[in-house]
């Protein structure tokens, strides 16, 4: 039997190859696709292109983009050191601001990660198969797709460090490899300042093992440009650098955050995980490579436990999925004299990278989509900021006001947390909103999380509510205008009333007033008054409001608008606007203004109640003294069809 397993041992072999390599190369063809489509998207990706594009502009302009003095506009923080952002400045010269220019770098920088990443292997191994399943397997893993094509700093700090490293295991002993390796380590560094971890660590280590005094004059060299570069940079900008990329990225940490994105991990790459695990206790002693991948990955994993911070994002996994790719190629050559055991291995890497492909399909190629599917909407966003008479305010979609060539006023996210900490006095913003120097404020809301919470303190959302009307929904992204302003829409021609809310997803008449569907989330699209009138907000009502207007088909008689479900799908948290609280009575209202949002609530608080977000709208007929009725029931709703 064994003799039978021997001789079969080497086809097993083959065919488990095959498999690999042909998975591989369709997550290969995934990333290239997605990346293609990305690159070329003419809007924001994500949230933090615009700001960099936005530094790339004033640094060409000989403007300090490190303030350490907020008091003033722009509210705006340069979160990372300047070397990524200088890489964007021949294209805004050449081709004024864009987003391509940078993604393109980036993805550049994904492939050249990759590269350095298999030969890192090779140079060791000459295993063609380990050296081509550590680079392809590396683009196959979903943050890597995800974040290679965004114009972000992570991609060129990663390409530094992976290539630091690559020359230090390719020639450990020669001099000119330790100043090219301290001098790339040093360009990772400063462009993100968390890269100051893993690699150096690893090549101090890896170094440490051929010559210690190599090691020590590596690290000297590292310490020692990356400090007098910092005092430089400090010191031209009066304080600003280090109040930037150290004070202002010091945001809240939550040990719940942190379980959630490493469960995310952990769902995503089991065996990898597994794979990383087992090779810090064995590869030591067995494995050449040991003393430059069990510290890289060390410090890659300590550096991604900061993805607990607020506002951290999957690129604090971009250097564990580097490492863990080294490890899973470390590990196949390993096992080159051992036929059944490679085999395993490489059946068990297969599926891995089959799983890998879905979550990308599932979550990245998915958002990809959604944001061309929303092109339309975002060019009528495009077209509301161009014709904007002011500075605008503006969270995800910032970009389209860097993409016209105008400066951020404020980066809402980085100021956020500034004030929430105590460093930044928002009250002028404050003041500004409220005196309505804005003429268009815009606020992105996820379906699926409430980030805007993250990015507006509690002050500015309530100054905004208090002196702009939504007037917009594109893109998921509420267009805010100062009240004065508004004209009230969806108005059918000869209409006496105008709709209180959209409806994008459809209208169900319900027995006792019409439910409107819109699309977004709870809390999110808004709802108006129909027509001039008097409000009222009975004590008990947590989710709805009335408003009593003059009959405009029978004049002399009074009629009521009534406007329910408001609330939460538990129906503890109302969705009406503070101006209305409990016990109102008799407040004037002009028609389009503003009474609240959308809800979850179905009028009884059992969960298999909920439904979807909506309003319930009704026309009541009023009570013989002209008040409200005690109860909406289908006897004292008027029929709403013609």
């Amino acid at each position: 039997m064994k003799r039978v397993l021997a001789l079969l041992g080497p086809y097993v072999e083959d065919g488990a190859t095959a498999m690999l390599l042909l998975f591989l190369s369709l997550a290969t063809v995934m990333f290239s696709v997605h990346a293609a489509l990305a690159v070329f998207h003419p809007y924001p990706l994500d949230y933090g292109e615009a700001p960099l594009v936005d530094q790339a502009m004033r640094l060409a302009a000989r403007q300090n983009i490190y303030r350490s003095d907020l008091s003033s506009p722009p509210y705006t923080i340069s979160n990372y050191p300047p070397l990524y952002v200088l890489s964007l400045i021949p294209s805004v010269w050449l081709f004024g601001p864009n987003f391509w220019a940078g993604r393109a770098i980036s993805l550049s920088c994904s492939l050249a990660s990759a590269t350095f990443l298999m030969l890192i292997i090779y140079a060791h191994t000459k295993d063609r198969v380990a050296a081509i399943t550590t680079g392809m397997l590396f683009l196959s893993i979903p943050y890597v797709v995800g974040w290679s094509p965004l114009a972000r700093v992570d991609m060129l700090a990663l390409a530094c460090s992976t290539g630091g490293l690559y020359l230090l295991a390719r020639w450990p002993t020669a001099r000119w490899s330790t100043i090219g390796s301290a001098l790339l380590l040093v360009a990772a560094i400063y462009t993100r300042q968390s890269y100051a971890l893993a690699a150096p660590l690893a090549a101090s280590v890896w170094l440490l093992t051929h010559d210690w005094r190599r090691a020590v004059g590596l690290a000297a060299m590292v310490g020692g440009l990356a400090l007098i570069l910092f005092l430089i940079l400090n010191a031209l900008t009066r304080g600003g650098f280090y109040f930037n990329v150290v004070t202002a990225n010091v945001n809240e940490f939550g040990i719940e955050r942190l379980e959630w994105n490493l469960r995310r991990l952990r769902d995503a790459a089991p065996f990898l995980l597994l794979v990383g695990g087992a090779f810090l206790i064995l590869a030591p002693g067995r494995v050449r490579l040991w003393p430059l991948l069990v510290p890289y990955l060390v410090g890659a994993a300590l550096s991604s436990v900061t993805i607990g911070k607020i506002g951290s994002n999957v690129n604090y996994f971009l250097e564990l999925s580097a490492a863990l790719s080294l490890v899973a190629g470390a590990i196949v050559a390993w096992t080159h004299k051992h036929h059944w055991r490679r085999a395993v291995l490489l059946v068990l890497l297969t599926l891995q990278t089959g799983h890998l492909m879905q979550i990308t399909l599932d979550e990245y190629a998915g958002r990809l989509r959604g944001r061309r599917e929303s092109l339309k909407e975002i060019r009528e966003l495009e077209e509301i900021v161009a014709d904007a008479d002011g500075p605008v305010l503006a969270d995800e979609y910032m970009g389209l006001i860097t993409l016209q060539g105008r400066p951020l006023y404020i980066q809402p996210f980085e100021v956020t947390q500034l004030a929430n900490a105590g460093l930044w006095d928002q009250t002028p913003l404050i003041e500004s909103i409220r005196d309505k120097e804005f003429p268009i404020i815009m606020i992105h809301y996820f379906p699926e999380y409430p980030v805007y919470k993250e990015r507006w303190t509690p002050e500015m959302l309530s100054a905004i509510t208090r002196a702009y009307v939504p007037a917009e929904l594109l893109g998921d992204t509420r267009v805010y205008r100062p009240f004065e302003s508004h004209v009230p829409a969806r108005v059918c021609p000869g209409a006496p009333w105008r709709l209180p809310t959209g409806s994008l997803l459809g209208v169900r008449w319900s027995g006792t007033g019409l439910d409107f569907f819109g699309r977004g989330n709870e809390n999110s699209v808004p709802v108006y008054a129909v027509a001039d009138g008097l409000l009222t907000r009975r004590p008990g009502w947590g989710d709805a409001v009335a408003i009593q207007h003059d009959d405009p088909l029978q004049p002399g008689e009074k009629v009521w608008s009534y406007y329910a479900h408001m609330a939460s799908a538990n129906g503890t948290e109302s969705y009406i606007v503070q101006d209305f609280p409990p016990g109102t009575a008799g407040v004037l209202v002009k028609a389009g203004q503003l009474l609240g949002y959308q809800g979850r609530w179905s009028g009884q608080s059992q969960a298999m109640m909920t439904t979807w977000v909506h309003l319930r709208f009704a026309v009541v007929r009023a009570a013989e003294d002209g008040s409200f009725p005690d109860e909406v029931v289908p006897e004292n709703v008027l029929d709403p069809s013609p």
